[in-house]
């Protein structure tokens, strides 16, 4: 398995008038969801349709769940729950849900995904970044 990246100049968080070099991944195309259940079923018994539709239905269940404050938990692809972004308050009696500005849905990678992101298994491959592929198109 190989993963492209590119170097991007960014401030140093620790420093804001540092700027270091830092690897960005580059994504190497995209997969969507009927080419999964085509592979999904060309590797079980279920046909590509049965597998959308249980795809289908896992996102609606995971959204209820998650609707209820329940963790959710899909063994070794890993576990969904709620975040709450907030601005903070002075004091606990003084803080309120108007002060939530947003809820985000955190992922958290199970064993059969981080397995495979382990260094050791990985090459890694330095492309041009997006920045420059642009800068050396010509104009139409």
């Amino acid at each position: 398995m190989a993963i492209n990246y590119s170097i991007a100049r960014m401030k140093n968080p620790a420093e804001p008038d540092v700027y270091k070099y830092y690897p960005k991944a580059q994504a190497n195309g995209s997969v969507d969801i009927n080419e999964l259940s085509e592979e999904i079923a060309y590797a079980t018994t279920l046909t590509d349709g049965d597998v959308l539709n249980v795809i289908r239905a896992l996102v609606k269940r995971i959204n209820l769940h998650i609707a209820n404050g329940q963790i959710v938990k899909l063994e070794n692809l890993g576990s969904f729950q709620a975040q709450i972004r907030s601005d903070g308050a002075d004091t606990e009696d003084t803080y309120s849900t108007s002060m939530i500005r947003k809820v985000t849905l955190q992922f958290r990678p199970g064993i059969g995904l981080k397995g495979q992101l382990n260094k050791a298994n990985l090459t890694f491959h330095k492309v041009k970044s997006l920045k420059q592929k642009e800068e050396e198109e010509p104009l139409p």
